[in-house]
């Protein structure tokens, strides 16, 4: 599980929501307390009337890598993050900073532990959440990684989120009366939510706009509001769910466990009865459950990982079609290749020649 993801997300955030503050990231390996990374960070992008882009690669070592992509325009930051660790690490952080951010884990966790809040910075992968934190304080661990960890954040200066929220909205004006409370931390809901087809097609947009300039600032911006309404609605649905409807926790526990074996075996995935066998549940409660708690059916659920899994492999990875296709569970590339270009409105050779 990566740490060292949510650790450079509250590192950048404290770069965009300051005037000047020190940031110091601590690295510990095993019996060893050494800083490997450490820097000030300082500036303020209300009112910037360009759209700026920048690619950073914050360390790349023993401990693994962080490559960060950045784009800032008026009261928006957006942060799409790749790290992978090789090792055990343990960082630390505080911060005085109040931050409005957007946050969706693609691939991989975070375990986060924070010391002076009862809020869950932990992401599991293709979780979703909406936040409002103060003076953070908190502690990330993480071990060895298999496979890259990706995340993608967008965030708010209070200005601009004052300037789009909608003040008759009860599900914000609830939210903005608890940090009005002055609580330490604060997020839409209690419990992180599920990142929906559409939204992973929005994430995907954003970070291929090719536009540059003002357009790219629209189309961005666009997308965004977007997104922050596929998060409310989400969130709204969530809690008009009936209470003969709401779910026990050992069996939520449960369809996460589904959820989870469905994402490990995407090339030859169980049928429907034996997850259910699996996990300690009947079919119609996994279906019924798993529709509730993520807002798609199991089958469609793992087209999706599918789709997200062969497009990472075919740009990150450079792997073939055809070894694509039989890693994501198609016995024909002509079938991968249709419900490829449906997904994504390119064929999966066109997108790996791009």
């Amino acid at each position: 599980m990566s740490a060292i993801l949510a650790y450079f997300s509250y590192a950048r955030r404290m770069l965009f929501y300051a005037k000047r503050i020190r940031m110091r990231i601590t690295i510990n390996d095993s019996d060893l307390d050494e800083i490997i990374f450490e820097k000030d960070f300082h500036a303020a992008y209300d009112g910037l009337t360009d759209i700026v882009e920048q690619e950073t690669q914050l360390f790349d070592n023993k401990i693994g890598y962080t490559d960060i992509s950045e784009i800032w325009f008026d009261g928006v930051h957006t942060l799409r993050r790749r790290s992978q660790l090789n090792q055990e690490v343990c960082l630390i952080a505080k911060s005085d900073l109040s931050v409005f951010e957007m946050h969706f884990s693609l691939t991989g966790s975070a375990e986060v532990e924070s010391l002076n809040s009862k809020f869950d910075y932990s992401f599991g992968p293709q979780q979703h959440n909406f936040f409002y934190s103060s003076n953070f304080e908190g502690k990330f661990r993480g071990g060895k990684q298999e496979k890259p960890n990706e995340v993608f954040e967008i965030h708010f200066t209070e200005n601009y989120f004052n300037r789009f929220i909608d003040s008759e909205s009860k599900t914000i004006d609830k939210f903005l009366k608890q940090i009005d409370k002055q609580e330490i931390s604060n997020c839409l809901s209690p419990h992180h939510m599920p990142i929906t087809a559409q939204m992973n097609l929005i994430l995907s947009q954003i970070n291929q706009c090719q536009r540059k300039g003002v357009l790219k600032r629209l189309y961005l911006e666009s997308k965004i509001l977007e997104l922050f309404m596929l998060q409310i609605e989400q969130f709204e649905s969530i809690q008009l769910t009936p209470t003969s409807e709401k779910l026990k926790k050992e069996d939520v526990e449960k369809i996460y466990y589904a959820k989870k074996l469905l994402e490990q075996n995407i090339s030859e995935p169980y049928s429907l009865l034996e997850l259910a066998h699996k996990v300690g549940l009947n079919d119609f409660k996994l279906k019924k459950g798993f529709k509730i708690l993520f807002g798609t059916t199991v089958f469609g659920y793992l087209h999706e990982i599918r789709m997200q899994q062969s497009k990472r492999m075919l740009l990150e990875e450079n792997k073939p079609v055809k070894e694509v296709a039989a890693y994501c569970g198609y016995q024909y590339v002509q079938h991968f290749t249709t419900e490829f270009k449906y997904k994504f409105g390119i064929t999966p050779g066109k997108l790996a020649h791009s």
